[in-house]
């Protein structure tokens, strides 16, 4: 028995030693490589896939609050900045909330609590929610608010915006000589004021019978290329046409309605516009690649830029742009010289705010600072958040 033990065991020192037997363990051993490779791959990927599926969650803002009571004065972005990083992400945070179904009935004095539910955050509006976490029903009882509507918290704040849009008009070409224009107040007057008369030339043929009377406040143009945008046009007051020409080198006459400064020869006369202020502003990530734009002041002479204030882009239609775009706000680094090498370096752009269009042009547009973490400057790069 022991010579045949001997025996199977040389014969296997010989299979193992035949060449044949090492082809085959080195195929295995590569087999079991490639397999380990793609379960390390497949692992990876998983991980990627929860890594990725895990920062598309709103991302809380650090010391977001538990519960906040909306205050008078508060708007939907003051809010949403106290629990997001990102706040134009507001409707992902209260989708999950059956009470607050349309963000903007949202009223002083209501409480906010922030829950999570099947690991994601969201805010309610009512204390009855606060075990939202324990259970996948809500139980919800009709009741009636006695708050007009206008009560109800804005979006963004209005005051901010809707003065600029009633008191300015931008067009792309600006030709003061091709333009109806006031060539004089009565008995030759330089200015005119509310109840005045005065004379303009032009064209008015159709029915129209109102006009505004603007004046250039700014030339737009591209800090770059030097190339002009368009003319940024404010207005001053309203007339009406009370005789009209007769023969081409006559002059029309016009009674003033009202004037917010006084009226001046040359300034432009243009058909009152229906102009239909947007009723909630909704921001939105621009769903296009963005070359880099710029942000330019309003103000001549204006360097400083803040939150709240409203400021001109060199983005317009031709970029795929439209009311509610966000967009950041970059300080472009300045070049640093290594004091040992003598060599010079660039810094990294930083985001320095948020700002969002509220009017769009062909090749302009019109925004909102929404935040600044430093003072913001004239030409500050804008990017796609």
């Amino acid at each position: 028995m022991r010579k045949d033990k001997e025996i199977g065991t040389d014969r296997r020192a010989d299979m193992v030693k035949h060449p044949l037997f090492r082809e085959t363990k080195l195929v295995w051993q590569c087999n079991s490589a490639r397999l380990f490779q793609r379960l390390a791959m497949t692992l990876a990927m998983v991980l990627s896939l929860a890594a990725q599926a895990q920062s598309e969650l709103p991302r809380l803002a650090d010391g977001a609050p538990d519960t906040y009571v909306v205050e008078r004065g508060d708007t939907l972005w003051d809010i949403s900045a106290l629990f997001l990083n990102e706040p134009w992400r507001w409707p992902e945070l209260w989708s999950v909330n059956p009470d607050v179904r349309d963000p903007n009935l949202i009223y002083p004095g209501d409480t906010l609590y922030l829950r999570w539910k099947d690991g994601k955050p969201g805010v309610y509006l009512s204390s009855s929610d606060r075990n939202i976490g324990t259970s996948d029903v809500v139980r919800l009882s009709p009741k009636l608010r006695s708050e007009p509507l206008a009560a109800a918290i804005p979006a963004l704040p209005r005051e901010a915006i809707d003065p600029f849009i009633a008191r300015h008009r931008f067009i792309t070409q600006f030709d003061l000589e091709a333009m109806p224009r006031i060539i004089s107040g009565y008995r030759g007057r330089l200015i005119s004021g509310m109840g005045d008369r005065v004379y303009a030339v032009g064209a008015f043929t159709g029915e129209q019978r109102q006009f505004d009377v603007v004046r250039p406040a700014r030339e737009i143009s591209h800090p770059e290329t030097g190339e002009t945008l368009g003319t940024l046009l404010s207005s001053v007051g309203r007339v009406v046409l009370s005789k009209r020409a007769l023969a081409d080198d006559e002059a029309n006459q016009f009674d003033v309605l009202a004037s917010s400064e006084e009226l001046r020869v040359g300034d432009v006369l243009l058909p009152v516009e229906d102009r239909q202020l947007v009723a909630q502003f909704l921001p939105k990530v621009p769903t296009v690649d963005l070359d880099p734009g710029f942000m330019l002041p309003l103000d001549v002479g204006a360097k400083q830029i803040g939150a709240l204030d409203v400021v001109a882009t060199t983005y317009g239609e031709v970029d795929d742009v439209d009311v509610g775009t966000l967009l950041s706000i970059t300080k472009v680094g300045e070049p640093v010289t290594d004091s040992i090498s003598g060599k010079r370096y660039t810094v990294p752009s930083e985001n320095a705010g948020t700002m969002m269009l509220f009017a769009v042009y062909d090749r302009a547009s019109f925004g909102l600072v929404l935040s600044a973490n430093q003072p913001l400057s004239v030409e500050d790069r804008l990017v796609k958040p």
